[in-house]
């Protein structure tokens, strides 16, 4: 019984620790009440929808999308951008065969180094850009996200 109560108050906490991408927005929302109470109520429902324009803030598009995975500048002849990037992970699990030696010894007393395999499940993981986001002077200038 006392297993069973451990289990479900441990399931409870972990579930509980999983926000959906509406209270992350709620949450950032908070963070910079401020900023936000400055837009227009248009412009707020919008960003609760987790929608950014080209032209809205960097802080808008932190409201929505919260701190970047990763930051790059962006140099040309005229301007300098800085480009906010996105990752997600792919999984991938798989069962592969794994060499395990074992000693074994003889009549004589000698060790002999003996090979088998067993069955072994890895997970493989591969990181990947699903958003970029540029800013020209703090404003959105234009956005690339992957197609589901």
């Amino acid at each position: 019984m006392k297993t069973i109560t451990t289990i479900l108050m441990l399931s409870a906490l972990i579930l509980t620790g999983c926000l959906t991408q509406q209270q992350l927005i709620e949450q950032r929302i908070k963070d910079k009440q401020d900023f936000f109470n400055t837009l227009a109520p248009e412009k707020q429902e919008r960003l609760r929808k987790g929608k950014i324009y080209t032209g809205d803030s960097a802080e808008a598009a932190w409201i929505v999308y919260g701190n970047p995975d990763r930051k790059f500048t962006k140099v040309t002849g005229t301007t300098t951008n800085e480009i906010w990037s996105y990752s997600s992970y792919e999984f991938d699990r798989f069962n592969h065969a794994q060499p395990i030696y074992h000693p074994m010894y003889t009549s004589q007393g000698r060790t002999i180094w003996q090979s088998d395999y067993r069955w072994a499940s890895d997970t493989q993981y591969q990181v990947y850009e699903h958003m970029r986001i540029e800013f020209q002077n703090n404003k959105i200038k234009g956005y690339e996200s992957e197609q589901k």
